[in-house]
């Protein structure tokens, strides 16, 4: 009889036994191998799993054997396994550290072999990859037995975020499910998505028109997948239920999949509730990638074209991450995939370069990429160094050196409590509280106190869902990848109003945060940023917070001629420029209305930064019909950017005399 062997263990296990003679998996074949089976093929090995086909005389005795083998390999008591028998499938399970899943060979036996294995090497996923196993092992008996509606009437209810290969599961499951002969699906379409709405838009459908769709569709036997994420709010729960009781009639013609956004447990379980009033439900949750998973998803895009990367590489391709993820709008494994394409080109570019064929390299290095990002900075001097030479600087310059000397010294004397890292930024806006807290990771990396040092910047309400349950673990996600990282959160104030909306998702994010700042305060620094007024108010929104913040850094506004260095210092990076240009801008900064720049509108470096832009802007045009490549700026460019509105009336703004 052949049988096919799927071996997985626990990746925690795993790391438990790094420093072992020999790899767990390794082991556990070497064991296999002495038990005289012969093989016909080894497939799938990974540090966590390993996929095997066999010939022996039934999957009861292979289950026993390889009970043994995992008792003996693992060190653990037979009795801590469990043995399922189910027909001609066995599964062999140690909770929480390996199982191995024994099925016979049959005539459709190679493509159940190949959609299962592409189920099962997907990143992520588990609870998804556990409900295909369980259907897997059932499906001889269901058709033993010819109890097809069993699974017929089961609905599945995933709770899932964009950008997690939700449309990819999808058809990877209906594929399963045809190769197990369990359904027959329509071949032209065998997946529908749709995703319902109180009206009509071109992307979406009404409950009446997606019920019109499907009774009317003569060409069912399809997967639909309906998403109902408008639907999650406890007023529209009847009129769900109402679209439910309407499907019972379609169980046999259609499998129906209910997607909604990824939610804490008891808010899916609320959810899966209102479902089940009508249908037998199965929840399933995916858990949003972490940096490993999306590291992982990148290495096999780049693999599969055919090319490696050196270490040092995925600096480069995490600042980029991080910057993708900065507006609050990450797309997952299709992000991730844009900026792979993206490596991948400027890989080719750098090859063509050369201008040498014959040693094309497959090996991606760092500086192929740098364009990539541009916020990654490839470090020449120390944190301390780029710090300094921040205009205007100095005093929190020194505060930043006392509490990496303090911290340092707690981790050198085991006695001493090792101080909380999380800080206040509290200033306005333009005056250098983002770039700080960019340079802050690379100090805290640099003197062994973050182990990555990643800067992830996020508003406020980048941290807040759209429904009941789904803020909880937005925040949790957003934390978890700044993990060994600085967390930037700017206009923070938001989160915390000062009054008690219940429409307002806000204090349950800082409440989730608070928490995790508690739980990862030596493995995270998380940095809020905003005006001081505001920040204090911030600090009565939950009382452990201001406690877990014991750093506060204030952030003094810029005077004028700051101001002026700062733009000068934009200036020399790029461009040439002549003694009048330079007199002109310090007569302009010098010139500006103190009144001004004491307002709530003024943006210090940033207005300095506008102003820069637009002066080069106008020297570009100045230049560009006489071919001149390497632009001076001059005085004319100076008085032409400053003129426009934008710049001129600032000037004009004086102190008000009298009541």
């Amino acid at each position: 009889m052949r049988q096919n062997i799927q071996i997985t263990l626990n990746p925690e296990y795993v790391l438990s036994r790094q420093y072992a003679e020999v790899l767990p998996i390794e082991d556990i074949y070497a064991h296999i191998k002495d038990l005289g089976f012969e093989f016909m093929e080894k497939e799938n090995e990974s540090l966590t799993g390993l996929t095997l086909k066999i010939e022996a005389k039934d999957c009861s005795e292979t289950a026993d054997s390889l009970l043994t083998v995992l008792s003996e390999t693992i060190g653990l008591p037979k009795e801590k396994f469990e043995n399922k028998n189910e027909g001609k499938a066995y599964m062999v399970v140690c909770d929480g550290v390996a199982s191995a899943v024994i099925t016979e060979i049959g005539a459709n036996a190679p493509s159940v072999y190949e959609s299962y294995k592409k189920i099962s090497e997907k990143v992520g996923w588990n609870e998804f990859k556990d409900l295909c196993r369980e259907i897997l092992v059932v499906s001889p008996q269901i058709k033993r037995n010819a109890i097809f509606k069993s699974f017929l009437f089961q609905n599945y209810l995933i709770s899932v975020n964009d950008g997690c290969g939700l449309s990819t599961a999808l058809d990877d499951f209906a594929q399963l499910i045809s190769d197990l002969e369990l359904f027959s699906f329509n071949e032209k379409q065998p997946v529908v998505e749709i995703r319902l709405s109180s009206k009509s838009e071109p992307d979406s459908m009404t409950v009446p028109e997606a019920l019109e769709a499907l009774y009317d569709d003569e060409d069912n036997n399809k997967l639909v997948c309906l998403d109902i994420s408008e639907y999650l709010e406890k007023s529209k729960h009847n009129e769900l239920k109402t679209f439910l009781t309407k499907l019972v009639a379609l169980q046999e013609s259609y499998i129906f999949f209910f997607r909604i956004p990824f939610l804490e447990p008891d808010a899916l379980n609320t959810i899966r509730k209102v479902l089940a009033d009508v249908l037998y439900i199965r929840a399933i949750s995916v858990q949003p990638f972490n940096n490993d998973e999306l590291k992982e998803c990148a290495v096999r895009a780049i693999t599969e074209a055919g090319f490696s990367a050196e270490d040092i590489v995925w600096d480069v391709f995490f600042s980029r991450i991080c910057e993708e993820k900065s507006d609050g709008r990450f797309y997952g494994i299709q992000s991730v995939m844009k900026v792979v394409y993206e490596m991948l080109w400027l890989k080719a570019k750098a090859e063509a370069a050369k201008d040498d064929e014959a040693h094309d390299s497959k090996l991606i290095v760092q500086k192929d990429i740098l364009e990539l990002s541009p916020t990654f900075q490839k470090e020449v001097h120390d944190g301390f160094d780029a710090l300094s030479e921040l205009i205007g600087m100095e005093k929190i310059a020194d505060r930043i050196r006392e509490i990496v000397a303090q911290v340092k010294l707690a981790i050198e004397n085991k006695s001493m409590e090792r101080p909380c890292l999380h800080m206040r930024f509290a200033g306005a806006p333009g005056t250098g509280k983002t770039t700080v807290a960019r340079i802050l990771g690379q100090i805290l990396r640099e003197n062994g106190i973050l182990r990555n040092g990643y800067f992830f910047e996020y508003s406020a309400r980048d941290l807040c869902g759209e429904y009941i349950g789904q803020t909880a673990p937005k925040t949790s996600a957003i934390c978890r990848d700044a993990y060994g990282s600085v967390l930037f959160i700017d206009e923070a104030y938001a989160l915390y109003q000062g009054d008690d909306k219940s429409s307002d998702y806000g204090r349950e994010a800082l409440t989730t945060l608070v928490s995790e700042m508690e739980n990862h305060r030596d493995d995270m620094v998380v940095v809020m940023a905003g005006y001081k007024d505001d920040m204090n108010k911030l600090m009565e929104g939950n009382a452990g917070l201001r406690s877990r913040m014991p750093f506060l850094l204030e952030f003094e506004s810029y005077n004028k001629q700051q101001l002026f260095e700062i733009f000068m210092s934009f200036v020399k990076k790029h461009f040439k420029y002549d003694e009048d240009f330079s007199n002109a801008a310090s007569e302009y900064f010098d010139s500006l209305s103190t009144e001004y720049m004491k307002s709530a509108e003024f943006a210090n470096a940033r207005f300095v930064r506008n102003l820069y832009e637009r002066c080069w802007s106008k020297a570009a045009m100045r230049t560009s019909m006489s071919g001149i490549k390497n632009i001076t700026l001059k005085k004319e460019d100076f008085l032409a950017a400053s003129g426009e509105k934008e710049f001129s009336e600032k000037l004009a703004m004086k102190a008000k005399i009298g009541f």
